[in-house]
């Protein structure tokens, strides 16, 4: 028996998926494929959004990092010209950055009478940029003293 004999069959019962009535989509099912191209949407721009936000975060803590090195080098060349808190102009406006120091000395005694101490002074940068917010430390050896 072959596919037509078979549908001729069936359109005599009414029955067959290949008649006229048998065109097209039911009102149901299209309303389902939409809703299911729906959620896709829904889930496809959530997942937009988070990664823009994650992208954000990213390029702001690397532009601090850019500005808290820019920063240290202005710090070396002459730390009485860089004030202690402020931005950073035109370079960047949103980013804000504030300097702690604070002096450390080790001691370090080498034999029965005599003894050495090392000045050290730690500096901090804390830049912050939106939500962004780095620390950005290094250290400036002072001096080494010789005590007997």
């Amino acid at each position: 028996m072959c596919f037509k004999s078979v549908c001729v069959w069936f359109a005599d019962n009414k029955d067959c998926p290949m008649t006229d009535k048998a065109k097209g989509f039911t009102l149901i099912e299209t309303m389902i494929a939409v809703a299911m191209f729906a959620v896709l949407g829904i889930v496809c721009i959530e997942n937009h959004l988070l990664n823009t936000s994650i992208s954000q975060k990213i390029i702001d803590q690397q532009q601090c990092m850019i500005l808290a090195r820019q920063k240290e080098f202005e710090y070396l060349q002459n730390p009485e010209n860089v004030s202690e808190s402020g931005d950073f102009g035109d370079a960047d406006s949103d980013a804000r950055y504030k300097i702690e120091t604070s002096d450390i000395t080790l001691v370090e005694t080498t034999t029965f009478d005599s003894e050495i101490s090392f000045n050290f002074t730690i500096v901090r940068i804390v830049i912050e940029k939106h939500t962004s917010q780095i620390s950005y430390p290094f250290v400036i050896k002072n001096s080494e003293e010789q005590n007997q």
